[in-house]
């Protein structure tokens, strides 16, 4: 008898015991979707992140940061041509490359314009640990939208620039005019990759014009336009090396017999004298470029600084790497915008 009453005990305590152990886990479990934002938001259909923080704010700008990783694509623009052909935006009003930059990076969802909808799904705050929990969704179907109008945009003007290209009564505005489709190619790569997570039926557009095509175009060009480059100064022949550079990344080809486009240049260092420790020198530029198949000349390009360092050898390797700077960025948009000067119509 006392060994059945203990053994009803002991089988009160069991299920007691499991039914308090159940509450608490009940109580202690944090929402599904913490876990498993799918439950409530599959993939199929959405875009989710959750994350946490101390306040409310901080996880909700976690969870969007999250997201926009998947907005993020790797994209390598050449923008000294994107900012020297700008002026594009006067003629066709749809080309907007900073806008659709904005769309393949992070820019897409952490920029005030709001270029993507970014919904709360679900909040959460735990007592116990005082965090604040945040689920962030974005509609595939809705986003998929905004992505393909883009892509289109971007299509109409590669195939507007790339007929350009096609009725170039020279090689140098069929270089110009390649050179932009190749830029405008790169962000419709970029936007495509985006598109092709979004797309529920997986009907991303392909390109109008092949990016291999252009590549063959602009490598044909580079045998057949020559650039001739004529230096003087302290530093002729490191000008004349930089100079040969930006000709390259142009799509020409430095030479000497029957040029197409006459680079003259002068670049003198000079030491300065000051009343204290270190060497200092100036550095002065000068750069004429003519198009000899037109006759047009650009402007003097010009530029100088004055550099410091602790030794004569070490300035004036300071020196030389801005001018390189110098060429390659502000000179290379100049040059860039004179070429397609020259043969507007």
């Amino acid at each position: 008898m006392i060994k059945n009453t203990y053994f009803v005990m002991f089988l009160i305590f069991i299920l007691f015991g499991c039914a308090s152990s159940a509450s608490s886990t009940k109580t202690n479990n944090l929402p599904e979707w913490v876990e498993n934002p799918d439950a409530l938001y599959p993939k199929r259909l959405y875009l989710a992140e959750v994350a946490s923080g101390s306040t409310l704010d901080e996880a909700k700008q976690r969870s969007i940061g999250s997201l926009s990783n998947i907005f993020s694509v790797n994209v390598k623009l050449d923008r000294r041509i994107l900012e020297a052909y700008s002026e594009e935006k006067k003629k066709d009003q749809e080309m907007d490359w900073e806008h659709s930059v904005n769309l393949v990076n992070r820019s897409a969802l952490t920029s005030d314009n709001e270029l993507i909808n970014v919904r709360t799904g679900k909040t959460y705050f735990d007592e116990k640990t005082a965090t604040f929990y945040v689920l962030s969704v974005i509609s595939k179907a809705e986003t998929e939208m905004i992505y393909l109008e883009e892509i289109q945009k971007n299509d109409r003007s590669l195939v507007r620039f790339y007929q350009e290209a096609e009725d170039a009564g020279n090689k140098i505005t069929k270089l110009i005019y390649l050179k932009k489709c190749l830029e405008i190619i790169k962000i419709g790569e970029a936007l495509r990759s985006i598109h092709q997570i979004l797309s529920l039926m997986g009907d991303t557009p392909t390109l109008p014009v092949p990016k291999e095509d252009i590549l063959v175009e602009l490598q044909g060009l580079k045998n057949t336009i020559v650039a001739k480059i004529e230096t003087t100064g302290s530093e002729k022949e490191k000008l004349s090396s930089y100079l040969r550079e930006v000709v390259n990344q142009i799509g020409m080809s430095a030479g000497e017999q029957n040029p197409d486009i006459i680079i003259k240049g002068a670049l003198d260092i000079t030491p300065l004298e000051f009343p204290r420790e270190g060497d200092f020198v100036r550095w002065e530029l000068t750069i004429d470029v003519t198009n000899a198949m037109t006759g047009n000349t650009m402007n003097t390009y010009t530029a100088s600084a004055r550099e410091g360092h602790v030794s004569a050898a070490s300035v004036k390797g300071r020196a030389l790497d801005k001018v390189k700077e110098e060429i390659n960025n502000n000179f290379y948009e100049n040059f860039t915008a004179f070429l397609s000067e020259s043969y507007e119509k």
